[in-house]
C-alpha cells in the first residue's frame, strides 16, 4: 500500500503541493477581513459599499453624501461635513483608500484604540471640510468656483488621512525631522507645512483642500483642539458604557486603555509631554 501512495504522488505531483501555495480561499479572506482592527475595516468596507450604492442609484448617493462648499454655505447642508466620508467618487478611490487603510490605519488603530481611532476620524473629516468650506468663501471673490455648486471637495477618508499625517509629522519634538531617516535630508519645522501642502498636491488634493489639511494639523499639533478631543480617561469610561458594550465586544475591537496614550501635542511648552495623540 505505501508503494501504491508513492507511485500515485509520483504521477500526481499537484497532490503534493503545500498549503501555503494555494490560492487564498474565501474563508482565508474572511478571517483576515476580520483580523483587521474594527474601524480601519468598517471604514474600507463603507467605501466599498459606497461604490456599489452610487452604481445602483446611477450617482445619485454621491450627490447626497459628498461635501460642496456651495451645499454646506448657501443651502444650509451641514450633514454633509460628517456625510462625506462615505463620498467614494470610482472603484480606483476605493482600491486606493482601502490600501492605505489597511496598511497604515491598522497599525495606527492597533496603537491607540480603535474608539480614539473613529474619534481621529471624525475629526479630520469635519475639520477638513471645514477648513475648505472657510477657505472658499473667503477666496471665492478671487476664485468663484469654489463655490460653484459643481464643486466637490475630496473623498472623506482621504482629508481624514491627510489631516492624520499632517497631525503626525507636525507632533515631532525637537527642531526638525529626518527624511525617510537620512541625516542629510533634514527639514526644519517651520517648512513641515510647506513640505506637507507639496506632498498632499502631488497625491492629487487641490491646493484649497491642501491647505486646509495642513492647517488642521497645525492646530491640532498646537494643542488648539483640545476642547474636541476627549481624554484617555474620557475615552476609557466610553468602553465602559452599556451603549457601548456591543461595539467594545465586536471582534477586531482595539480597548483603548490596552492600547497607547493619544498623540502628544509638541511645540506647546504649556503641555506635559505625556499628554496628548
Amino acid at each position: 500500500r505505501a508503494r501504491v501512495r508513492r507511485e500515485r504522488a509520483r504521477r500526481h505531483p499537484v497532490a503534493r503541493v503545500s498549503a501555503s501555495s494555494r490560492p487564498m480561499s474565501s474563508q482565508d479572506l474572511r478571517e483576515r477581513f476580520f483580523a483587521t482592527p474594527l474601524v480601519t475595516r468598517s471604514l474600507a468596507a463603507s467605501a466599498w459599499a459606497s461604490v456599489v450604492l452610487n452604481i445602483v442609484t446611477a450617482g445619485a448617493f454621491d450627490d447626497l453624501v459628498c461635501a460642496s462648499p456651495h451645499d454646506i454655505v448657501r443651502r444650509g447642508q451641514v450633514w454633509r461635513l460628517v456625510t462625506s466620508v462615505l463620498y467614494v467618487p470610482s472603484v480606483i478611490s476605493a482600491l486606493f483608500l482601502s490600501f492605505i487603510l489597511y496598511r497604515l490605519c491598522s497599525g495606527w488603530e492597533r496603537e491607540r484604540g480603535s474608539l480614539r481611532m473613529a474619534h481621529y476620524f471624525l475629526l479630520g473629516v469635519v475639520g477638513a471640510n471645514a477648513a475648505t468650506t472657510l477657505l472658499a468663501v473667503l477666496l471665492a471673490p478671487f476664485a468663484p468656483s469654489l463655490m460653484a455648486h459643481t464643486y466637490v471637495c475630496a473623498p472623506g477618508i482621504q482629508s481624514a488621512l491627510f489631516v492624520l499625517c499632517a497631525r503626525i509629522a507636525l507632533g515631532y519634538p525637537g527642531p526638525g525631522v529626518n527624511l525617510f531617516g537620512r541625516s542629510d535630508l533634514f527639514v526644519a519645522a517651520k517648512r513641515i507645512p510647506i513640505l506637507l501642502f507639496a506632498a498632499f498636491v502631488l497625491l492629487g488634493a487641490r491646493p484649497v483642500e491642501a491647505a486646509a489639511a495642513v492647517g488642521v494639523g497645525v492646530l491640532w499639533a498646537q494643542g488648539k483642539l483640545k476642547r474636541v478631543t476627549p481624554s484617555d480617561a474620557r475615552l476609557q469610561q466610553l468602553e465602559r458604557a452599556r451603549a457601548l458594550r456591543r461595539v467594545v465586544s465586536a471582534s477586531g475591537y482595539v480597548s483603548c486603555a490596552a492600547a497607547g496614550p493619544a498623540m502628544p501635542v509638541a511645540r506647546a511648552p504649556a503641555e506635559p509631554a505625556a499628554r496628548g495623540f
